[in-house]
């Protein structure tokens, strides 16, 4: 059914330490991503509404939508990168669901 188990080579380290780091570095890009379209549509057209904000900070939200499209196209490509990893790891541990 399964393969016995094997001692894990250099290689495969170096595989894990590369999948961990493209997944530490997709997850802030996410949480950045998020952060930054709650501000630009939630939080300061809030603030403007009430009138805690002049009506020229909404100037800013192109700006941080601009910027969130930036994260968002590199938090896709870190998942893309993690994905293509994943397939590394294939070569020492053959079961995805545990």
């Amino acid at each position: 059914m399964f393969q016995d188990i094997q001692a894990l080579t250099s290689e495969n380290w170096n595989d894990i330490h590369h999948w961990l780091t493209y997944f530490w570095i997709y997850v802030p890009l996410v949480l950045v991503f998020a952060l930054t379209m709650v501000t630009a549509h939630a939080i300061i057209p809030s603030l403007i509404m009430t009138g805690q904000l002049p009506e020229s900070a909404g100037k800013i939200r192109v700006a941080m939508t601009a910027f969130a499209s930036l994260v968002f196209v590199a938090a896709v490509i870190m998942m893309v990168l993690t994905v293509d990893r994943t397939l590394d790891l294939e070569k020492f541990w053959d079961r995805w669901l545990i």
